[in-house]
């Protein structure tokens, strides 16, 4: 029997220009849900998003974003006739003429409020309170479930465990790719790599603080850091300088997408010592280019990443050195290591996803 397809109204206004994290899951769950033979998607965003209808929403902050939707936002799925409204990044209307699914990525500004500055706390705070008003709940991980269940109130027979993935076509760089890369960025050296560097919760000082560790047996290793720069920058440079490897730690800045695959594949290990996550795709990304990563054992990424890492403890630079120099020194074991992330990140696919959404929308569309 045929079964029609189910038009779903992807509310993406919050998409940055620069797209990280939720902007990831957002632009690839549309990409991945218009090649879907089951669904016809509508997305309200700043810009037309590829194989999708689009509203456009006005670009601006959180304020213009907010005041878009409390205005416009229920026309808009009126209009297009859609069949469930899915708000990717927490947001959901009181009332609506369809069917909600909200997704939440992460509640850490409940886990770890100092991440943020007041403002922005209780701004992610607000938007993540509405999604009591959604009949079905996406989270990446059991552990944001968890948190959904113990921070909102959300019955747990509303939530759904969706993982998410590594960008579609994210894989192994080529050697060329990768020597063009590093000569580009001055990182001719073995290097280790940190990426969303401007968070305080991601704890990138805890891998400058390892570095020297590092280099007492590999002197030529540097610790690369990427990441669109923020008011930490400074203070991590002075903590390089009072660790004395000023010299030896790279600010990379904001890195095109069209340069990751080169800038992971050619790093020795990806360094990921962040006190939380609700999914984290750095580390998943690094695996789909077949670099072993160094984590804190931290709930979801015991669950993500499922034995393929190397696991430290929470805000312990020494035993991220150990990590580092187990990789450094054994070509064999990095081998080792490397085989067994590929294998993971193979594991996880936009496809999955765009299935398993479309799943929960099913529930909520006769």
């Amino acid at each position: 029997m045929h079964v029609p397809p189910i038009r779903v109204f992807l509310n993406a206004s919050s998409l940055p220009e620069r797209p990280a994290g939720a902007g990831v899951y957002t632009l690839e769950l549309a990409a991945a849900l218009a090649a879907h033979a089951g669904v016809d998607v509508v997305a309200a965003s700043p810009r037309p998003l590829g194989g999708c209808g689009h509203v456009a929403v006005p670009a601006g902050g959180p304020g213009q974003r907010f005041a878009w939707e409390l205005r416009a936002l229920g026309e808009a799925v009126e209009r297009a006739d859609a069949d469930v409204y899915h708000g990717t990044h927490f947001y959901t209307p009181r009332t609506l003429p369809a069917p909600r699914v909200a997704t939440i990525h992460d509640l850490t500004f409940f886990r770890l409020p100092r991440r943020y500055g007041f403002g922005h706390r209780q701004y992610y705070r607000a938007i993540a309170r509405t999604t009591r008003w959604a009949e079905r709940v996406i989270v990446p991980s059991r552990a944001v479930a968890t948190d959904a269940v113990r921070y909102l109130g959300l019955a747990p027979h509303r939530i759904r465990v969706i993982p998410e993935a590594p960008r579609a076509g994210l894989h192994p760089a080529r050697a060329d790719e990768v020597s063009a890369l590093r000569k580009s960025l001055d990182l001719e050296q073995p290097y280790l790599l940190c990426l969303g560097t401007a968070e305080p919760g991601k704890r990138a000082v805890d891998a400058i603080r390892a570095l020297p560790l590092v280099r007492e047996r590999h002197p030529g290793v540097v610790l690369a850091l990427a990441g669109n720069p923020g008011s930490l920058s400074n203070a991590l440079a002075a903590e390089a300088l009072r660790a004395g490897v000023a010299g030896a730690v790279k600010f990379l800045g904001y890195v095109p997408d069209d340069d990751l695959a080169a800038l992971l594949t050619g790093a020795e290990a990806l360094v990921f010592p962040s006190l939380f996550e609700g999914f984290g795709l750095p580390p998943i990304e690094a695996m789909a280019c077949g670099t072993p990563v160094i984590a804190t054992q931290v709930p979801a990424m015991d669950e993500v990443l499922a034995g393929a890492a190397l696991f430290v403890p929470p805000r312990d630079p020494a035993a991220i050195a150990r990590a580092a120099r187990e990789l450094l020194g054994s070509p064999a074991r990095r081998a080792e290591v490397s085989a067994m992330s590929s294998r993971l990140a193979a594991t996880y696919s936009w496809e999955r996803v765009a299935g398993e959404t479309l799943a929960v929308y099913r529930e909520l569309v006769p």
